[in-house]
């Protein structure tokens, strides 16, 4: 099974599967993207619950892309229907989810899932990039590459 690696502000680094049966496509878009290590600027709000977003620089040229107004997947969901260690990659940015998510919204498809054994650390670690927004009023960068 193909991985991809996250390494956090806090120096966790998380590995998670990626769900190359359920959603090929965007598995492929995801893997060629974070061929090379990526550095994103991670963003929380507070409408969605225990989830950010992550935006690397902007593409150069135009990609196939989803959006809050129109996701993209096979296996689309809410952000309710969402748990902890889901990672939904649009085609320009990763969304993480690391709990309960009350948005009711679509998302997208979840195309990589953080580790079972790993979940309680990645849950600090994305904890972490929160407060970098709401206590410590600094960027959360974390860095995204291909796992083993």
């Amino acid at each position: 099974m193909k991985e991809i690696k996250i390494t956090f502000p806090n120096g966790a680094v998380i590995s998670a599967g990626v769900r190359e049966s359920e959603e090929p496509e965007l598995a492929e878009s995801m893997q060629r993207f974070f061929e090379e290590p990526k550095k994103l600027i991670c963003h929380n709000t507070l409408s969605t619950g225990d989830s950010f977003a992550a935006f690397p620089r902007p593409p150069k040229s135009p990609v196939k892309a989803g959006h809050l107004g129109k996701t993209i997947g096979r296996n689309r969901l809410h952000y309710t229907e969402l748990k902890a260690g889901d990672l939904i990659w649009s085609g320009t940015k990763l969304y993480v989810c690391y709990g309960k998510c009350t948005e009711p919204g679509l998302i997208g498809a979840v195309v990589a899932q953080v580790k079972q054994e790993e979940i309680p650390e990645f849950v600090r670690a994305c904890n972490d990039v929160r407060n970098h927004t709401y206590f410590y009023h600094k960027m959360a960068v974390i860095t995204v590459e291909r796992g083993n």
